[in-house]
């Protein structure tokens, strides 16, 4: 969608004078720490739901198993519905009101390129919804069910995750220092605490479960292995 003109240059984003996608910015309506105690106590309701059913259908889960069931339903449900409001509404971001809109105005002044339909973050987000979220929300299943396919997905999700956070930082620090593009406003608390703070997380628990299921892959192999070597010397 083309920017409306008049959008251009009344806004806090950078770099100054980007035009949004939309109508005229509107202000948000709600104060930052609002926004944030708000979203906190949501996550936080929906990570106590969880923990009891997940311990209720799985009394023994080991504590790792119940962190990672967390931290799945968590990312799952930010993928599905905070980030697939981002998808369907991304072409009029910058006059939304709506919770999850003022929220996204909130983050984009540390990435306008959220404000700005730009294809590379918007075809991210898209796959993000449609394959990642649900996968995320299919393998805390698979964990508390303890079931054989839980290592092959939380593999290729976490893969997925760590993959698409490297290219999101990627072509950010590339487009800064090739073309001199900053999407971030220069207060460090933006930079620090909302670009890099906020996403590295899905770098490095990720990072942990795709470590952990080759682990896991690795010895349930090596434990094949010997179990036919063992059957070889019965059969002689």
């Amino acid at each position: 969608m083309v920017p409306a003109e008049g959008n251009v240059s009344q806004h806090p984003y950078y770099p100054i004078g980007v035009a949004l996608s939309g109508g005229a910015f509107i202000p948000n309506e709600w104060s930052v720490l609002s926004l944030v105690h708000t979203f906190a106590a949501g996550l936080t309701a929906l990570l106590l739901v969880t923990f009891l059913v997940a311990k209720r259908a799985r009394p023994y889960l080991s504590g790792e198993d119940q962190a990672l069931v967390l931290w799945f339903i968590l990312t799952g449900s930010i993928h599905v519905f905070f980030e697939g409001y981002f998808v369907l509404h991304h072409h009029r971001m910058a006059g939304v009101q709506s919770f999850f809109g003022q929220l996204w105005k909130e983050y984009a002044l540390s990435d306008s390129r959220y404000m700005t339909s730009d294809p590379l973050v918007l075809c991210m987000e898209t796959c993000t919804v449609i394959t990642w979220g649900p996968l995320s929300l299919l393998t805390a299943l698979l964990i508390v069910r303890d079931s054989s396919y839980r290592h092959p997905i939380q593999a290729l999700v976490s893969t997925g995750h760590v993959y698409g956070d490297t290219l999101y930082f990627a072509t950010t620090v590339f487009d800064e220092f090739y073309s001199g593009k900053v999407y971030y406003r220069p207060e460090p608390f933006y930079f620090w605490i909302y670009f890099v703070l906020m996403n590295a997380v899905w770098l490095v628990i990720p990072g942990y479960c795709l470590y952990s299921s080759i682990k896991a892959t690795a010895t349930a192999f090596t434990a094949s292995k010997v179990d036919a070597v063992e059957r070889r010397k019965k059969k002689l």
